[in-house]
């Protein structure tokens, strides 16, 4: 009859550091609280990260180079179709109707009483003027406009872009209004023209949708 096999017994070593199990679960505490010190300050550093990116989005650009500050002529509302007159042309604030041109790509000119009082509820406008045929600009403010971000008060695009008036020719092919401020384009710049958004959005007297 075989002898069944036994497993030798570990040899005593005295200098081998004794570890009881209250040493044991104290490092076994200690891990654990490192983990969730891990864990805990990496959760907050992705909710700083965030935190941070939200407000650089929502800062407003500084004054833009070309940006002209434009004399206040006044709000006064009238009555639709009434002739209106301004000292400066293109408008940037003065006589009005009481209603606005919808916001986005206006198939035909806006008037400037309503532009005026787009601007006066604190959208932008922008003007442009060009030779038949104008797809190519126009096709470019429409892709601007599909990826224009809403201002958070109203959760709307405060962009109107119209043809000119060829009453009044403007000063250059592209001109972006604000209440009270102009800049003159000699091309389209959809960068720039965002940045001029996101400066003077819902920054007119009589902020409105």
């Amino acid at each position: 009859m075989s002898k069944r096999p036994t497993t030798p017994r570990p040899q005593y070593n005295p200098s081998a550091p004794r570890v009881s199990k209250r040493e044991q679960l104290r490092n076994q505490r200690r891990r654990n609280s490192l983990t969730w010190n891990v864990i805990v300050l990496g959760t907050l550093a992705v909710f700083l990260l965030a935190v941070a990116g939200y407000v650089i989005s929502i800062q407003r650009p500084g004054v833009i180079a070309g940006e002209q500050v434009i004399a206040d002529e006044g709000a006064a509302v009238y009555p639709d179709g009434q002739a209106l007159t301004y000292k400066h042309y293109p408008p940037s604030s003065g006589q009005r109707y009481a209603e606005a041109g919808p916001w986005g790509f206006a198939e035909a000119p806006v008037p400037e009483g309503n532009f005026v009082t787009n601007l006066h509820r604190g959208g932008v406008v922008f003007l442009y003027q060009c030779t038949d045929p104008c797809e190519a600009l126009e096709n470019q403010f429409k892709d601007l406009l599909a990826g224009a971000t809403p201002e958070t008060t109203y959760n709307t695009v405060k962009i109107l872009v119209t043809r000119a008036s060829p009453e009044h020719p403007l000063p250059s092919q592209i001109v972006a209004l604000a209440w009270n401020h102009e800049l003159d384009l000699t091309s389209f710049d959809k960068p720039l023209l965002l940045r001029w958004y996101k400066r003077f959005v819902n920054q007119g007297p009589g902020n409105a949708p």
